[in-house]
């Protein structure tokens, strides 16, 4: 099978505009239905959007509403690309190699453009929202230094437990060669799955179940030169990655697939990309995967991956610090099973710079597919 991918936006892709992928040529639009909030409501006359823009007092958002609404639903947080602030000392010693030039652009670009303010902000709404469970895509550090990772597992144990936590890393967390492997004991609570197995180069992909969800985490951290952000999942990975979707399948669960890199082709620039994203696509249209979630564009993607199942989302959400360019935001995912599948509501909540408040920005809904649906069908009609 090949892998179909599209976007929900009909503009074809620039340097600031990458929701479209460069392939397929035959791409269809990403199939979702925008909720619309009370006042949306009244304005009859406007033309629905894949990208409806909704009030801050949605009447869909999480304890916004009666538990009976959503009964059996399931709320999954995701956060990426938070990039906290260095320390105030870096040894020259750590400097000699790729670290030097992210310092500068630390200095000269970076820290205006990603604000923990910004950040503060965020957190603290997703903490009003009282998701079940949390995700950090990846990308904590800036430079991959030990201190961060010290001072990143503090940032974690203050955003939430780790059983209800799941980190997986990005690229800037494995600046060079070595990073992420000395830096991952620190964070080790946070990525280990249910099971874990290995030293922090072999752990991956991890497994958490969490009621009807099957969290999957993968590894895309790799070392890359100078001017580069490539990612790799590798074979080993892959290969432990099929067992699990198909483990989790037979288990009838909503496999939920985390990375950091996006996997499709065209979401990023070609200096940023997953190496093995066509491995990876070809993957999950075989073994079938319900919803794939990443960061690392700093920019909303929404795009759809065909697979044995059905079409499954594949959505990328913006730093959770950036005051700039597209602002920062976090996803509420919440899913809940229906007749003959799962559903998606997703929710953007997006930092809303002229006041530093958090907004509900977007909201949309979406069929998951689910492996089993088409089995049950015949026994819920006897």
């Amino acid at each position: 099978m090949v892998p179909r991918c599209c976007a929900a936006a009909s503009a074809p892709a620039t340097a600031r505009n990458r929701s479209r992928p460069s392939w397929p040529p035959s791409a269809k639009p990403f199939p979702a239905r925008p909720l619309p909030g009370p006042a949306a409501a009244a304005r009859t006359e406007a033309t629905p959007t894949a990208r409806c823009r909704a009030p801050a007092a949605s009447a869909h958002g999480r304890m916004k509403m009666p538990d009976s609404t959503h009964p059996t639903s399931t709320v999954l947080a995701q956060l990426s690309d938070p990039h906290l602030p260095l320390p105030a000392w870096v040894p020259p010693t750590e400097l000699f190699n790729k670290r030097l030039l992210g310092l500068l652009s630390w200095y000269t670009r970076r820290r205006y453009r990603y604000r923990p303010e910004t950040l503060a902000a965020l957190v603290e709404d997703l903490r009003a929202q009282a998701p079940d469970w949390i995700t950090v895509s990846g990308d904590l550090t800036n430079l991959g230094l030990e201190s961060e990772f010290r001072r990143a597992r503090l940032w974690l144990d203050r955003l939430a437990a780790p059983e209800r936590l799941l980190v997986v890393p990005g690229n800037h967390d494995a600046t060079v060669p070595g990073a992420w492997e000395r830096g991952a004991p620190h964070w080790a609570p946070y990525w280990h799955g249910d099971a874990p197995y290995g030293e922090a180069g072999a752990a991956f992909p991890v497994l958490r179940r969490r009621g009807p969800l099957a969290l999957i985490g993968l590894s895309t951290a790799i070392a890359s030169p100078a001017g580069r952000a490539v990612g790799e999942v590798g074979e080993p990975q892959r290969r432990r990655l099929a067992e699990l979707l198909r483990q989790t399948r037979s288990e009838r669960l909503c496999r939920v697939l985390i990375l950091h890199h996006p996997l499709i082709e065209g979401t990023v620039r070609a200096r940023k990309r997953l190496l093995d994203g066509e491995a990876l696509c070809e993957l999950l249209a075989a073994e079938g995967v319900e919803l794939v979630i990443h960061g690392h564009g700093h920019r909303s993607h929404h795009l759809q991956l065909d697979t044995r199942d059905g079409s499954a989302p594949v959505i990328g959400v913006p730093s959770a610090s950036s005051a700039r360019d597209e602002y920062a935001a976090y996803h509420l995912y919440r899913i809940q099973p229906a007749a003959d599948g799962w559903t998606l509501e997703l929710e953007v909540r997006r930092w809303r710079p002229r006041d530093g408040r958090v907004e509900s920005a977007e909201r949309m809904s979406t069929a998951l597919p689910r492996a089993h649906a088409a089995a049950a069908a015949p026994e819920q009609s006897v």
